[in-house]
């Protein structure tokens, strides 16, 4: 069959009532399907809040940082999420550096996450420029390229790469409050943190 072609299917339209699981994925709105979709959604719902708690628990104080009041996993945590749920991290290529006209530079990671059957390709990116790196102190100019440790700003790069991948496979991992670690049994009061 070439792009410019239909494919015609012909199936009785008795079939498009039975469960997902029957008809191949087809459905429709009848009563039944819509109370199958809703004990489906309770289980997942049941079934992400138990992997949520289980990464959480899994993780210490010291794989949090605060970041304007806002807590982020860092590198020693989704390395722990990653190997309790054996998601492997594959590295795509070495690290790919761009440089502005003034010096600053910005490193970016891809990596491809694989979990059982399933694998998602995300990216990860850390700029000299970024508050985090170049702000000198309050009400200060940025600090100059040369006066900015560039391993550190490569290693932001990477981490979020891991990140990004791991909180996208473990999707409950993102927006993560202050208030949620305290019910996990963190101790917020031994988090280091950093305000700009």
């Amino acid at each position: 069959m070439n792009n410019n072609e239909i494919e015609i299917i012909d199936k009785d339209i008795t079939s498009l009532t039975a469960r997902p699981q029957e008809s191949g994925g087809l459905l429709d709105t009848n009563t039944d399907n819509i109370l199958y979709l809703a004990e489906k959604a309770e289980k997942y719902i049941d079934a992400m809040n138990r992997i949520m708690d289980a990464a959480l628990k899994i993780t210490s104080e010291l794989d949090w940082v605060l970041i304007g009041g806002k807590p982020y996993l860092q590198e020693s945590g989704t390395t722990k999420v990653a190997r309790l749920f054996g998601i492997s991290i594959q590295l795509l290529g070495a690290p790919t550096v761009e440089c502005d006209s003034e010096g600053y530079k910005t490193y970016t990671y891809k990596a491809r996450f694989m979990l059982k059957d399933q694998f998602i390709e995300c990216e990860g990116s850390r700029g000299m420029k970024e508050d985090f790196f170049a702000k000198a102190g309050k009400d200060k100019p940025l600090k100059k390229p040369d006066e900015i440790d560039d391993r550190d700003v490569k290693m932001a790069a990477y981490t979020n790469c891991l990140n990004n991948g791991i909180k996208r496979l473990i999707p409950n991992l993102r927006n993560i409050d202050v208030d949620t670690l305290e019910r996990a049994g963190l101790d917020v009061s031994r988090i280091h943190g950093y305000t700009f």
